[in-house]
C-alpha cells in the first residue's frame, strides 16, 4: 500500500529553476506532492521535501518533464530557462486553465504549466516574501 502511494505522489512535481551555475549546468529543486494530496496550489503544506539536481541542455526537457510537442520545445528552450521559475509537471489539470488558482491530480492527464508568472501565484509569493521580511526587522 505505501508503494503505491508513493507513485501516486510522483504523478506531479514542482520544479524551480535555482541557480544557473554554468552555461551548461542549471541546478532545479523537485518535490512531489505531499501524501494524500489530490487537490494542490503552491502551498508549503501541499509538498513534499525539495531535492537538489543538476540538468544541463541534454537532459533538461526529460527531467522537467516537458510533454513532447512543438509548443512545448519552442517556449521552453535551454535558454529561455532562468532564475526564480517555477513549473508543475504531470498529471493533474487547473482549475482555470486562462488563471489557475487551484489544480487537481489526474492520472493520466500530462501538463507542464510555468505558475510563476501566474499573478495569483506572483502575488501570493510577494505576500510571503513580504511576511519574511518584517520577521527578520
Amino acid at each position: 500500500m505505501a508503494r503505491r502511494q508513493s507513485n501516486e505522489n510522483k504523478r506531479v512535481r514542482r520544479i524551480t529553476i535555482d541557480d544557473k551555475l554554468e552555461e551548461k549546468l542549471i541546478r532545479v529543486l523537485v518535490c512531489n506532492l505531499a501524501p494524500g494530496v489530490r487537490e494542490f496550489s503552491d502551498l508549503p503544506e501541499d509538498w513534499g521535501m525539495e531535492r537538489a539536481f543538476s540538468m544541463r541542455p541534454g537532459n533538461y526537457a526529460k527531467m522537467l518533464g516537458l510533454p513532447s510537442g512543438e509548443q512545448y520545445q519552442k517556449q521552453y528552450t535551454w535558454d529561455a530557462l532562468s532564475e526564480g521559475q517555477v513549473f508543475l509537471s504531470g498529471e493533474f489539470e487547473a482549475d482555470n486553465p486562462e488563471s489557475p488558482t487551484k489544480f487537481r491530480v489526474v492520472p493520466g492527464r500530462k501538463e507542464f504549466v510555468r505558475i510563476d508568472q501566474v499573478r495569483f501565484f506572483r502575488d501570493r509569493f510577494k505576500e510571503q516574501y513580504a511576511k519574511l521580511l518584517k520577521r527578520k526587522v
